[in-house]
C-alpha cells in the first residue's frame, strides 16, 4: 500500500459532536508525552462550551483533508486541537490576567501526523483570535522534560519563564512556564 500524506487541515470552531474525538486525541496525544498522567483531571473537556466558548476563550480544531490512509486519520477527522482561556487557578497567580494575558491550552496533534505543520498552524490561529478577543500576551505550561514540546514551543517565539512544581491529587508534575506577546 502507498502511504499518501495529508494535505490540508481545515481549522475550525469546536462544535457539538467533536468531543468523543477530542478526549480521544488528547488521550493519544498525551500518552507520548513525559509528563502523561493516566487519571488526569480533563473537566474542561467535558464541558468545552461552558469551559472555554462561552468564558471568554477560544477552543479550534483541525480536520484532515484528503489523502489520510489506514496507518493514519480518516478524511474529516480532527488531528489536531487547541485552546485558548482565561487564566485560573495557579496560573493566574503566576501571571496577570488584568495585564490582557490568556493561557494557551490543550494543543494536541495526533501522534501519527507531528511534524508536518498542524500544531504551528493551530498555535498560530489561536494566537490571532486572543488577539481579536483583546489578549496581549499568551501563556502556557509543559513538562519539564518533554523536550519535544518545549522545542516547539521555543520555534514558535515563546520564552521560558521559570519552572514550577504543581501538585494535584497525590501527583507532582514538573512544569515549564512559558509567555509571548501576540499583540504585535
Amino acid at each position: 500500500m502507498t502511504m499518501v500524506e495529508p494535505t490540508e487541515l481545515t481549522i475550525r470552531r469546536y462544535r457539538a459532536g467533536d468531543g468523543e474525538r477530542v478526549r480521544e486525541l488528547n488521550r493519544e496525544a498525551m500518552a507520548e508525552t513525559p509528563e502523561w498522567v493516566v487519571d488526569a483531571p480533563d473537566a474542561d473537556l467535558d464541558d468545552v462550551r461552558g469551559h472555554y466558548l462561552d468564558a471568554g476563550g477560544e477552543f479550534l480544531v483541525g480536520e484532515l483533508d484528503g489523502g489520510a490512509d489506514d496507518a493514519g486519520p480518516d478524511d474529516g477527522e480532527i488531528g489536531a486541537t487547541g485552546a485558548v482561556e482565561p487564566l485560573d487557578g495557579w496560573m493566574a497567580e503566576r501571571f496577570d490576567a488584568a495585564a490582557g494575558t490568556g493561557e494557551l491550552s490543550r494543543v494536541r496533534v495526533d501522534p501519527a501526523m507531528q511534524g508536518r505543520g498542524f500544531g504551528t498552524r493551530i498555535v498560530e490561529e489561536l494566537a490571532r483570535r486572543a488577539r481579536r478577543r483583546g489578549y496581549r500576551a499568551l501563556v502556557l505550561n509543559t513538562g519539564a522534560d518533554n523536550e519535544q514540546a518545549r522545542g516547539f514551543y521555543e520555534s514558535l517565539g515563546y520564552a521560558c519563564v521559570g519552572e514550577e512544581t504543581v501538585e494535584f491529587d497525590d501527583v507532582a508534575l514538573d512544569l515549564a512556564l512559558y509567555w509571548r506577546r501576540v499583540d504585535g
